[in-house]
């Protein structure tokens, strides 16, 4: 099997694993395909002419992968091009992305969930009570160890 064979399988093996973490399929595939691609940076148009993807897919992906600072661009002088890659702290934006979008449902959702509830189901409520307690760790733990990373790492 040729190169390009077994690297267009593995973007599909990668990207199917990133739709289920909730990408839509065009930007899973560009992460895949500039995670493992040699270069490790592609053109607008080699992404669509290697994944046979339309411009508005390509370019919707792009903004999404971009906004999740996952991916970024770069030009090379005397040409017009953009060059499209993984951004060098993508893993550490990744992780604040999570805790900045998730934080808010266990701040807010949650204990207005146990509010609303009666006392018909304390089981029920229970669970709701340890799910706050535990992500309320946990997301404390992610902060701690995102500021400590960003203070060796990025800073």
């Amino acid at each position: 099997m040729e190169k390009k064979q077994k690297m267009l399988e593995m973007v599909e093996k990668m990207g199917v694993q990133a739709e289920k973490d909730g990408y839509p399929p065009a930007a899973a595939r560009i992460l895949s395909l500039l995670l493992i691609g040699d270069p490790p940076y592609q053109t607008f148009e080699e992404l669509q002419k290697t994944l046979n993807l339309s411009k508005s897919a390509v370019s919707n992906a792009l903004t999404l992968l971009q906004y999740r600072c996952l991916v970024e661009y770069f030009t090379i002088s005397g040409n017009r091009k953009r060059y499209f890659r993984i951004q060098k702290t993508a893993w550490y934006e990744f992780m604040k992305t999570i805790v900045r979008t998730q934080r808010p449902f266990t701040i807010q959702v949650i204990p207005e969930a146990i509010a609303f509830r009666s006392d018909k189901y304390p089981e029920t409520n229970k669970v709701l009570s340890d799910a706050k307690e535990f992500t309320d760790y946990m997301f404390g733990e992610m902060e701690t160890a995102l500021a400590k990373w960003e203070q060796k790492h990025i800073k």
